[in-house]
């Protein structure tokens, strides 16, 4: 046997799990870029992929949630009455609001799926959302632009403004703000699973908040609540696609203003909630 003494210097040392900082996260993040589009390509569409027919689905399975939506608050309900292109109006709420409540049920539990792949690698665990994320963004290309030309179809007056264009920036400031909303869902339901209970409830409570199949300006009288209720993001991000595709008007400044900074606002506080327990992840259960 070998009796060398092997010497080093303990003040080198760094935990395993030591944070990085937000800027080296970042790096970490862009170095494992082609990671994260790999496995979101991987993942894209699956879905539908497990059908024979998984690219007819892909364009029928949106279609039947509008007619369902159409028949019973169109028909039955009658929040039509009122609204103006009330079909092109429903097709953007359903399928848009659609994307951002998949953003809240998609997160839930995403570190606890994942947990094989966590205790296997080291790489930020941001990455495994960051995925997710872009996984939807492609998967809501085909039904965005099924809404848009169902919405153009539908239009009492049909036509196609050139504000259709908008859409294309507004699509990107959704799914900037969904990647925000998962980030900081992701964080609290994987140390804390009941809350998964909150968000299934707060995600119905949003729907009917959010004027996707009504008109808030005519079915809301009080004030005060009118306001809060337009104040939802969700609710401007509709309400600006419709002006842009239904009403062939440029969404108000102001109505940008508050896209953006609720976008970019939840994106950065998502991400900085997600990496604060950056060492923790890998303790999940």
């Amino acid at each position: 046997m070998s009796d060398k003494t092997i010497e080093y210097n303990g003040k080198t040392l760094q935990p395993l799990l030591l944070k990085p900082t937000v800027l080296g996260y970042v790096q970490q993040l862009y170095n494992r870029r082609f990671f994260i589009v790999a496995d979101a390509k991987g993942k894209a569409f699956r879905t539908t992929r497990d059908y024979a027919f998984w690219r007819i689905w892909l364009v029928l399975l949106p279609i039947f949630d509008i007619l369902i939506y159409a028949f019973i608050f169109g028909f039955i309900l009658k929040t039509s009455r009122g609204v103006e292109s009330f079909l092109s109006f429903l097709v953007i709420g359903v399928i848009f609001f659609g994307f951002m409540s998949q953003f809240l049920t998609a997160a839930v539990g995403v570190i606890q799926v994942n947990k094989n792949l966590i205790d296997s690698f080291n790489f930020p665990r941001a990455a495994v959302v960051f995925s997710h994320a872009l996984r939807y963004f492609l998967d809501n290309l085909i039904p965005a632009l099924i809404a848009v030309v169902g919405a153009l179809l539908l239009k009492d007056t049909v036509s196609i403004p050139w504000t259709v264009l908008l859409v294309v920036p507004l699509y990107l400031l959704l799914h900037l703000f969904g990647l925000g909303l998962m980030l900081i869902v992701a964080r609290l339901t994987a140390f804390r699973p009941e809350v998964k209970v909150v968000v299934n409830l707060f995600s119905r409570a949003w729907f009917f908040l959010s004027g996707v199949f009504f008109s808030i300006e005519r079915f809301v009288d009080h004030e005060a609540v009118q306001q809060v209720m337009m104040a939802n993001p969700a609710y401007k991000f509709l309400t600006a696609i419709r002006d842009c595709v239904v009403y062939g008007t440029a969404p108000s400044w102001s109505l940008w203003g508050g896209l953006i900074a609720w976008s970019v606002g939840l994106f950065l506080v998502g991400f900085v909630f997600f990496w604060q327990a950056e060492e923790k992840y890998v303790n999940v259960r």
